[in-house]
């Protein structure tokens, strides 16, 4: 399975104002410059995290983003879907008509294949993305020795 890159960059964002943020606002310029995330694109990904209710801005001087809820309270599984809508399982696209080995079905798809596998891993996918919480990924992150880049309290965005 491969995340589309707009589920990476929202993933590696989240991580990071979990990772860094102290609880604190922290600007999607300096996410980009952690993250090596172009601002533009992170800048996007953060409005659909704010609409699905993930994050929230502060204006003005010593403005930026925050979580809405603590890390043990956010699951990957939000995340991906705040980028990408519901994880279903639709099965694979049916081939052109009259191919050999695509038979449509009374449903409209073809009858030849296990679509059912396809609904069953989207499932325990979703089901594993919804048992793990940014809390995790972080608890993992210190016991990598994954670099910190807290907040100092004299920082500030001209």
């Amino acid at each position: 399975m491969r995340l589309s890159r707009q589920v990476q960059y929202a993933l590696c964002g989240i991580f990071d104002l979990a990772y860094n943020g102290a609880g604190e606002p922290v600007h999607v310029r300096r996410i980009g410059e952690r993250q090596r995330i172009p601002r533009a694109f992170l800048e996007q990904i953060f409005q659909r995290l704010r609409r699905a209710g993930l994050v929230t801005g502060k204006r003005g001087p010593g403005g930026g983003f925050l979580l809405t809820r603590p890390p043990s309270e956010i699951s990957l599984r939000e995340v991906v879907e705040a980028i990408e809508g519901p994880i279903v399982g639709e099965g694979l696209p049916d081939g052109p008509e009259g191919a050999e080995g695509f038979v449509d079905g009374e449903a409209g798809g073809a009858v030849h294949r296990p679509d059912f596998l396809w609904e069953d891993l989207a499932e325990r996918f979703a089901g594993l993305l919804g048992e793990i919480r940014v809390a995790d990924v972080c608890r993992e992150a210190v016991r990598r020795s994954v670099v910190r880049d807290l907040p100092s309290r004299f920082d500030y965005e001209i």
